[in-house]
């Protein structure tokens, strides 16, 4: 016999777990205890990200971080070093932080943050491990650039901005080539072994001795210097215009439309991150809904902000048929503009509230989701109850606030539209769009 099915319960409410923090030496610890998770995240968070690169160096960041993978004798032994403690090693390079860590089980976190500590202080960093992983990392980026969307992605730096970001992070095959086994040694004494950091643990930290663990990563390492924030200039060029990255024979272009936005420290993100949920952040979005659902135009299409220290990007992305290239261009200015002249509807703002509020025990229920969301407010200075005041942000959102926030964060002609697609075919169509001007650039000359 079916039985019916039972109705859903309210949302249960759900408030972020308050961090302990400890000075230790030049650093500092933030930790939460989760009792009963036995398996532990731990992260060291150090301000050496990608813009702190000098411009003949770039990449050097990214590089370090795939080298230190190489341990303290070199030769990837870093890996099966932590796998006799059931640990797994963590690394990610981003624009403003470099972070390293481990995930092990608790009983065994002593040992395994002293691999941590031995592959971020003294690490082998020979010159074959180097050349190597350079040599890695250069084929890397031609074999992700062969597809459409990562080219043209990749494009949005320098269409936007001069200086740092307007290279890849991982700084393009050019720069990269340039960076030499000695830089990478450098950049690691100064802007890694040098700097204590903030080291985030999340588990069961009842036996664990956090003074401990942080004397054994920071060591002498000196205290974390003020890094200061500039704006970065704008690339020049007339706003708005069309770049069209020439793949000739695509049958598919990738399209996006990308301007600069607020930092993250400017912008309001329940408003921003809501009315970009309304666009096209959901699967129920405007830019969904008539891209995919009505035209026909495209499997999905997709919206959001990327948001630094001393700047931001909004845009939008997607992957169409060639022939409908300038259309798709067209219908996505007018659902921006319908969304700006119109507002959102209820329904919509109801759909933001539900989900960026109800799913959040789901998302904040491991050590690594826990340990994510404290490199957040350590790299972007957020309070400890960041994820409280984002939640109470999120329910109390007015119709009237995303509908500011369009006219606020929204800035279509102020716009950069990247085509990854054959120029060939596609070139006279997006001219009579009249959208600015219209480039053709081969994907090889963008980082030379």
């Amino acid at each position: 016999m079916l039985q019916s099915r039972p109705e859903p319960g309210a949302p249960q409410p759900y408030t972020f777990p308050k961090p302990r923090r400890l000075r230790v030496g030049g650093g500092t610890v933030v930790a939460i205890d989760v009792p009963g998770q036995r398996f532990a995240a731990i992260r060291l968070i150090q301000p050496a990200g990608g813009i702190t690169e000098p411009l003949d160096r770039m990449g050097v960041a990214t590089l370090t971080g795939e080298v230190l993978e190489d341990g303290v004798h070199g030769n990837s032994s870093l890996a099966p070093a932590l796998e006799r403690h059931g640990a797994e090693w963590v690394s990610r390079v981003t624009w403003d932080s470099f972070v390293t860590g481990v995930d092990a089980p608790v009983a065994r976190i002593g040992d395994a943050v002293a691999l941590l500590a031995e592959a971020v202080r003294t690490p082998a960093l020979r010159p074959d491990d180097v050349v190597r992983r350079r040599d890695q990392l250069l084929e890397r980026f031609w074999l992700e650039a062969s597809v459409a969307s990562t080219l043209a992605t990749r494009a949005i730096g320098g269409q936007l901005f001069t200086g740092r970001y307007a290279t890849p992070l991982s700084g393009g095959p050019v720069r990269l080539q340039s960076v030499t086994p000695e830089l990478v040694s450098d950049f690691h004494a100064h802007a890694v072994a040098g700097v204590a950091g903030t080291l985030v643990v999340v588990g069961d930290l009842a036996d664990v001795d956090l003074e401990t663990l942080g004397a054994t990563v920071f060591g002498d390492a000196a205290r974390v210097p003020d890094v200061p924030t500039t704006p970065p200039e704008s690339a020049p060029g007339d706003l708005p215009r069309i770049v069209v990255l020439n793949r000739p024979g695509s049958v598919q272009s990738a399209l996006i439309l990308a301007h600069r936005a607020p930092s993250r420290s400017e912008i309001d993100l329940p408003k921003a991150d809501g009315m970009s949920d309304v666009l096209g952040g959901m699967f129920t979005s405007r830019l969904n809904m008539e891209l995919r659902e009505r035209l026909g135009y495209t499997y999905g299409v997709g919206c959001r902000f990327d948001l630094r220290r001393d700047s931001g990007v909004f845009l939008i992305s997607t992957q169409v048929e060639a022939p409908t290239t300038a259309d798709s261009i067209s219908a996505t200015l007018a659902e921006i503009e319908k969304l700006r002249a119109e507002g959102v509807t209820e329904a919509e703002l109801s759909a933001v509230r539900e989900s960026n509020t109800v799913g959040l025990p789901v998302a904040y229920s491991t050590p690594r989701s826990l340990a994510s969301a404290l490199v957040e407010m350590v790299v972007h200075d957020l309070p400890e109850d960041h994820v409280d005041r984002l939640r109470a942000g999120f329910e109390r959102l007015t119709a009237a606030d995303l509908d500011a926030a369009a006219h606020d964060y929204l800035r279509p002609r102020e716009s950069v539209v990247i085509v990854a697609g054959d120029a060939e075919h596609l070139e006279g169509s997006l001219r009579k769009l009249d959208l600015g001007p219209v480039s053709v650039r081969d994907p090889e000359t963008l980082w030379s």
